[in-house]
């Protein structure tokens, strides 16, 4: 089961995730301020994922049945739908609403009809923790180590759980009780299954998603102050040079950028004078194209990339990709085309105007998607020290770099994401 394929669009999917107990409604939900839950449910909301009941209300704590979570799990994976007509439990009909997903979670491996008593699934019943983290584990194929739940009350839980269970929570899927207990049949709420659906499509994302850090106009800041932090992570990072101002007050040296390649970072074009390339005509974003990369070759730098690789979607395009391979291939596959999906290719500019929040809401997406995030910035100051326009300080970069490193996305050059990227 290919649970990564489809991941661009699975935010999508959740349109239609409890559609079964949910319309649309455009009011602020009347009953979850104050919830547990809360944040969970209104970043759904907020994107239009769900929804309330016609009244205002969410109702949080009203029970999910097996059928309607089963659905969840089915929708939220993208997982094909199966055709058959064949039922393979005793009180699932093929004319039933749920009969298509109960059939995908069987040949999928989710549910195994081996298991229910008496050949019945009990679909309209509300379904306990313990079940669910049985399926949201088996859905996203992490394999059982041991039977450690890990909870007070493991000894509780049947055997054929308790590794299900121990799985969830070390993958943080499924919380506990602030008393140490799992409580293994109490009944999932939505307000639960909706922080177990984020959770589970999270955690199918983790080690897919990239991210890539621009440092523009090869300041001397970048070395200084930006340098030691990627070492001490060990992430590269990627320098777009001004060739005629290397070395020139406040600039990168030869010696330092040399430095930054031999450490794996790339250095790519910045045009030769930082012209608007819309403006130009084709003989004249040559001339700069060639006088950029001629100048970094002669020096011994790698000029591996454009410094616009995913920026324009019109005609500056094919003349860059005559010097730059990145933009050959982004442009070439429709990477950057009309609508832009910004959690895939969209640069973003990494600096004061960028809260904490927006920027760790896009490592979420590209870990959810398998996305592509790339910041790019100015210059780095000294850690706390109010940063230049289009700037950072050190502390807000290691930030992002702990921000990073605890969602476990793919660390990328330009260069190393296109291969990865054209690979899909």
């Amino acid at each position: 089961m290919k649970l990564r394929r489809g991941f661009c669009i699975l935010i999508m999917t959740f349109l239609c995730v409890f559609m079964f107990v949910s319309t649309v409604f455009a009011k602020p939900l009347s009953d979850i301020s104050g919830n547990w839950a809360e944040d969970y449910i209104n970043h759904l909301v907020d994107s239009s994922i769900m929804s309330g009941y016609p009244d205002g209300s969410f109702r949080p704590d009203a029970s999910v049945t097996r059928e309607e979570f089963i659905k969840c799990l089915i929708e939220a994976l993208n997982i094909s739908i199966n055709s058959s007509v064949k039922s393979s439990y005793v009180d699932v009909f093929n004319s039933s609403w749920s009969h298509p997903y109960i059939e995908t979670a069987v040949v999928s491996g989710i549910l195994v009809p081996e298991e229910a008593v008496n050949g019945m699934l009990r679909p309209q019943e509300p379904i306990p923790r313990v079940e669910v983290a049985k399926l949201a584990v088996r859905a996203l194929g992490h394999p059982i180590k041991s039977d450690y739940t890990g909870y007070d009350d493991g000894i509780n839980i049947p055997s054929s759980y308790r590794g299900y269970v121990g799985v969830a929570k070390e993958r943080h899927l499924m919380s506990g009780y602030p008393d140490g207990t799992f409580r293994a049949w109490n009944p999932v709420t939505r307000a639960e299954a909706c922080v177990i659906l984020v959770r589970l499509i999270y955690d199918a994302g983790k080690g897919a998603g990239l991210v890539t850090i621009c440092y523009d106009h090869n300041q001397a800041s970048i070395f200084d102050n930006a340098y030691p932090l990627h070492q001490s992570y060990g992430y590269p990072g990627v320098n777009y040079v001004l060739p005629p101002r290397v070395g020139d007050r406040e600039m990168m040296t030869l010696a330092q950028l040399r430095e930054l390649e031999q450490a794996g970072w790339e250095t790519g074009s910045h045009s030769k004078n930082h012209l608007n390339f819309t403006d130009l005509r084709d003989r004249e974003i040559r001339e700069q194209l060639y006088l950029s990369k001629e100048r970094l070759q002669e020096n011994g730098l790698q000029y591996a990339s454009f410094a616009y690789p995913f920026w324009f979607d019109t005609d500056p395009y094919p003349v860059v990709g005559e010097y730059y391979e990145s933009a050959v291939k982004c442009f070439g596959k429709n990477i950057n085309t009309e609508p832009i999906n910004r959690y895939n290719l969209e640069r973003v500019m990494l600096d004061e105007g960028l809260s904490n929040g927006e920027m760790t809401s896009l490592l979420d997406q590209a870990v959810i998607t398998g996305g592509w995030v790339i910041f790019y910035t100015h210059s780095v100051e000294v850690a706390n020290q109010r940063p230049a326009n289009h700037g950072i300080n050190q502390q807000r970069l290691e930030y992002l770099f702990q921000e990073i490193e605890k969602r476990g996305l793919i660390f990328v050059t330009i260069s190393e994401g296109v291969k990865l990227k054209c690979k899909e």
